[in-house]
């Protein structure tokens, strides 16, 4: 879903992948691609961690500024 070609719904200019950047953590903190759940997800009494249905992805119109993400399912 990352290299497909996607136009804005608004003005139908080119739609470039851009990364959101989080700014949490303190100093030099990695940034990975977004990732998502269900709404009702609980995280794991082990990890704390939530679990991961599938990572999102962010673009930028290069025309009119809009920014959308799409959702891509884990396989």
């Amino acid at each position: 879903m990352h290299t497909s070609r996607k136009s804005c719904p608004d003005c139908k200019r080119t739609l470039t992948p851009i990364q959101i950047i989080d700014k949490k953590g303190v100093g030099i903190t990695p940034h990975g691609v977004l990732e998502y759940t269900v709404s009702e997800a609980k995280p794991s009494m082990w990890t704390g961690q939530f679990p991961v249905e599938g990572k999102v992805h962010a673009y930028m119109c290069d025309g009119c500024g809009r920014v959308l993400m799409y959702a891509q399912v884990a396989e």
